[in-house]
């Protein structure tokens, strides 16, 4: 996996794999003690994204474990792939 340096993050674009524009990119959570990355926080006009709605801030939180690439952009699956590829769940 290729490094990348969490200011390069700040304002990425966010478009999912199957070709939809999501949003921002806005912040990350990671576990400070594995430094495993645990939640995506995206701005979008979208009032929900994969049936996740907004949280109090206005934000739309999504697991980490949807992020697919990241290049110019970052890419996520839609839970339901990634769902059907893995045979895990997605908690929303």
């Amino acid at each position: 996996m290729r490094m990348v340096l969490a200011n390069q993050l700040s304002n990425v674009r966010v478009v999912s794999t199957d070709g939809r524009e999501i949003g921002t990119l806005q912040n990350i959570t990671l576990d400070t003690a594995t430094g495993e990355l645990q939640t995506i926080v995206i701005d979008s006009d979208l009032p929900e994204i994969f049936n996740v709605e907004r949280d109090p801030d206005g934000y739309i939180r999504l697991p980490a474990t949807l992020i697919e690439s990241m290049r110019d952009h970052l890419t996520i699956q839609p839970p339901t792939e990634q769902s059907a590829a893995s045979g895990d769940t997605v908690d929303s």
